[in-house]
């Protein structure tokens, strides 16, 4: 057992390539600092180099691309190489990777031309390569990005959570740069390791890598950060509420009790002078939306009937976001609070609100009507079953829009 091993053990262990595999003299640098280490590669699993603790000893490591896909390699090449002091080590990726522990040995590529016809296969595959990620990409990218305008925002608003509504565009953004910087930088290393030998430049060695070592381990760093961030809000986002507006606070008053003051509703009382049953307020806030409230009231008629109203309140972060979510819910392109009307609404002139919309369908009991105002950066929803027509009331609805 040797001493200084951070690993201790007399089993296999393996450690992450930590530079793209096509910066071949970056990737035999970092196999030969391994042994120098004390670290024997026996063997590679993806880019993964298959390690057992080992005398330090000075070696050289020489990666050969693959001559077609899957090839086998020719029993005489091995026993040739090995006549010469070289040693397989394993493949990893599209290279046989060879190990040589004897400073006198020959190299196994002493021309850099000919060396450089050895890599016409691994340029096709990386073209066929590029070209197929790079429309995979394209095609992903688009996929985000056309989900991401065809969400309505009334859906947005009712649905994300504050921590969703910021961390998922940032995780789809960081995976997709990623992937796409990892695409273009597998070309481009593949590319200039081609030209270069084609030019007859030996390839520099040893070449540094620790600049890139340094920037994957910050990117797996991230990566990990990324997923576990993911899961906090995959896992937020089952805690739905089966009426809509998930992730809000939510507190039920009985008959008697009133909400807080700052709380915007249209209140039974005010439009019918009758006393809830119960109101249950739903309370959130993202970024785009500062102040939410989703109110519903329910209060019994004298004839012992029942009426309702649902009030859904937005304070948006700017006037045009406020003008777009009133464009849905009067458009009817969102849905309307539980997906009604299925009419739009028309507009009324109303002088003390920026907008009023209107609309009256036939109810299982009685009429449902549908308002909507605006003020500024503020937007009020109504979904109201009951006697009172709505657009007497215009007064009470702007009053309670006014700062």
């Amino acid at each position: 057992m040797s001493i200084g091993h951070p690993y201790v053990k007399n089993e296999k262990f393996r450690e992450t390539c930590p530079i793209s595999i096509y910066d071949v003299a970056a990737v035999e640098t970092w196999l030969e600092d391994l042994a120098r280490r004390g670290y024997r590669p026996i063997g590679f699993t993806g880019i993964r180099a298959d390690l057992l603790p080992d005398e330090p000893r000075e070696s050289r490591f020489r990666l050969q691309p693959l001559q077609r896909w899957k090839e086998a390699l020719d029993p005489e090449r091995v026993s040739s190489y090995q006549a010469m002091g070289w040693q397989l080590v394993g493949q990893l990726g599209p290279f046989w990777v060879w190990r040589c522990d004897d400073p006198d040995a020959l190299e196994l590529d002493t021309d850099p031309v000919v060396q450089g016809e050895g890599y016409r296969y691994l340029k096709r595959r990386m073209i066929l390569r590029t070209v197929g990620w790079g429309l995979a990409w394209l095609v992903m990218s688009a996929v985000l990005i056309l989900a991401t305008a065809m969400a309505s925002l009334e859906s947005i608003l009712s649905n994300a959570s504050r921590l969703g509504f910021v961390a998922r565009p940032l995780i789809s953004a960081f995976f997709m740069v990623t992937i796409g910087v990892e695409i273009w930088l597998d070309a481009r290393n593949t590319w200039r390791l081609w030209r270069t030998l084609a030019a007859g430049v030996p390839l520099e060695r040893p070449k540094p890598y620790r600049r890139q070592q340094l920037l994957g381990s910050v990117v797996y760093g991230v990566t990990l950060a990324a997923m576990g961030l993911n899961l906090v809000v995959s896992f937020q986002d089952l805690d739905n509420s089966p009426s809509g507006w998930d992730h809000a606070e939510q507190t039920v008053y009985e008959e008697g009790e009133r909400p807080s003051a700052r709380t915007v509703l249209a209140d039974l009382t005010a439009l019918d002078g009758l006393e809830p049953q119960w109101t249950e307020v739903r309370e959130k806030s993202l970024p785009i939306a500062p102040e939410m409230y989703a109110v519903r009231q329910f209060a019994d008629l004298p004839d012992g009937g029942q009426i309702s109203c649902y009030t859904a309140y937005y304070r948006m972060l700017t006037e045009g976001l406020a003008r777009e979510l009133t464009e849905e819910l009067t458009e009817n392109r969102a849905g309307f609070l539980d997906n009604r009307p299925f009419l739009p609404l028309e507009p009324e002139e109303v002088p003390a609100v920026d907008g009023f919309w209107w609309a009256e369908e036939d109810g299982m009991m009685k009429p449902d009507q549908f308002a909507v105002l605006r003020q500024g950066k503020q937007v009020l929803a109504i979904w109201y079953t009951g006697p009172t027509d709505l657009r007497m009331e215009t007064a009470y609805m702007a009053s309670l829009l006014m700062e």
